[in-house]
């Protein structure tokens, strides 16, 4: 687990990733710890890149969204992350397909995030 900086500190670019990844934002489950949830949704991100990529696939929110949900789910079952006290949103649901979408776009471009 990445040790965490001072609160001080400024955030890098790797922080900014990481949190648009959490799951917490856009659907307000809260799973512990947090890294490996958003690294999971950033592996999830890339494979949907490669899938674009190889097969000219162009995902649609509601794909995103199955995709999305049956990570979360796969995530708890497995006993990778727990869940914690559901929060309430930040954005909404589709707001963060959207981001994961540009996230995918990018990726499948070959693009630095």
């Amino acid at each position: 687990m990445p040790k965490r900086r001072p609160a001080t500190a400024p955030f890098t670019a790797d922080d900014v990733r990481l949190m648009i990844s959490s799951p917490v934002y856009g659907y307000c489950i809260n799973l512990q710890p947090t890294e490996r949830a958003s690294e999971a949704v950033m592996q999830l991100n890339t494979r949907l890149a490669q899938e674009m990529r190889d097969t000219g696939t162009v995902f649609t929110s509601e794909e995103l969204d199955r995709r999305f949900r049956a990570l979360l789910l796969e995530l708890e079952a497995s006993g990778n992350c727990t869940r914690g006290v559901d929060c309430p949103p930040i954005v909404s649901k589709e707001q963060w397909l959207q981001v994961q979408l540009v996230m995918i776009q990018k990726l499948s471009c070959d693009e630095k995030l």
